[in-house]
């Protein structure tokens, strides 16, 4: 029987390592949030749709929507009651997408 240990340095190296990619990222990469009206008003294209429920959404149904302009990449969340109306709040809010 083979049996394969892990250096307990590793895992913590590695968080210690993306933590500091983060926080050494350029402003450019800089994540901001807008609108799903502002984003789709820079010319953003949707590219994905995903409807999630369960256990890291506190069992609340939400829609998630994919955005992308170029390289530039937008996520908005939305309860799925809201995206199914088209809720003119929700579609207004200006927290309501990530764009990086």
């Amino acid at each position: 029987m083979i049996r394969i240990e892990e250096d307990p340095v590793k895992k913590p190296f590695a968080l210690a390592v993306a933590a500091f990619a983060v926080a050494a990222a350029p402003a450019g990469l800089a994540q901001e949030q807008q609108s799903f009206k502002t984003i789709l008003g820079k010319g953003y294209e949707i590219k994905g749709v995903t409807f999630a429920r369960g256990e890291a959404t506190d069992n609340r149904e939400i829609f998630v929507v994919t955005l992308q302009k170029e390289k530039s990449v937008a996520v908005c969340y939305f309860a799925a009651a809201n995206w199914i109306n088209l809720s003119p709040a929700s579609l207004e809010d200006s927290k309501r997408c990530d764009v990086r």
